[in-house]
């Protein structure tokens, strides 16, 4: 069953709502894990040990070496919040387009905003934002055969009831909606939005994915601020290239693409 499309006219803008497909094309199957390194890097290795089915979903407790994009840590504590990798075959993706993976993976995290009552953001790349404050964080790491994905690995970490962070900018779900949520109430409110983005992407929705995440991004509606190369300067986001790249418009006026770690947003209150 495909998803039904449908385009709502708000104000000046075009908004695309789908309606829940048939999501068990995708396992249910998930197993939890009380420790690992990373949920990655488990799932990684239990892919390489049995055939896993596409939409498999491995959840810890406790990443002892959790990992977020290029490298950076990220720290949570045990048993507080939703830490989890899903198992995908994408092969219907050239991989000059494993960005499309991400960037469904974050509007379903904007769906899941929805479904509780948050209006979100998503920072480019691959970080969900409650106003300035961050809600998780999306790591793809694929494997390719030849010119196109083969299979990816998602790991996806949301904070869900964490009261305290090391990073001033850090938030939860249950901060913010100042209610208690449990992490597997997140997760089995959030899979099937995950998976039906990922179908609705598979299903060649994929242009409108991109007028989605463009219209969801932070810095979208008005100039931030941004570090460049020691430098304060002040950006707004234009457009999103199908490879992950970020077209922007300069406060003087200047339009350039940026790519990943180019440019870091500058997310205090203060800004």
């Amino acid at each position: 069953m495909r998803a039904k499309l449908s385009i709502v006219a708000k104000g000046s803008r075009l908004y695309f709502e789908l309606s829940l497909m048939n999501t068990e094309l995708l396992s249910k199957e998930y197993q939890i894990l009380e420790e690992v390194d990373s949920t990655n890097t488990a799932l990684k290795n239990l892919a390489s040990q049995q055939n896993l089915p596409e939409g498999f979903c491995l959840i810890t407790e406790y990443q002892r070496l959790g990992r977020g994009q290029y490298g950076k840590q990220w720290e949570s504590q045990a048993s507080q919040n939703l830490l989890m990798s899903v198992y995908l075959q994408p092969d219907f993706l050239p991989a000059s387009e494993s960005y499309r993976l991400t960037m469904s993976v974050c509007l379903a995290l904007k769906d899941l905003g929805e479904h509780l009552g948050l209006s979100t953001q998503v920072k480019w790349p691959n970080d969900w934002y409650f106003g300035k404050k961050k809600l998780a964080g999306v790591l793809a790491e694929s494997s390719l055969r030849g010119s196109r994905m083969e299979s990816c690995i998602v790991g996806i970490g949301v904070n869900v009831k964490q009261k305290e962070f090391p990073y001033p900018n850090a938030s939860s779900l249950s901060l913010v909606l100042n209610r208690e949520l449990e992490p597997m109430e997140v997760f089995e409110q959030f899979r099937p939005r995950l998976f039906q983005r990922y179908l609705d992407l598979k299903n060649g929705h994929g242009s409108f994915q991109l007028k989605e995440f463009e219209s969801a991004l932070y810095g979208r509606d008005g100039f931030v601020p941004v570090m460049r190369n020691g430098e304060v300067r002040n950006l707004r986001c234009e457009q999103l290239v199908a490879d992950g790249a970020l077209k922007v418009r300069w406060e003087s006026g200047e339009l350039e693409t940026i790519r990943h770690q180019e440019v870091q947003f500058l997310m205090s209150e203060g800004n």
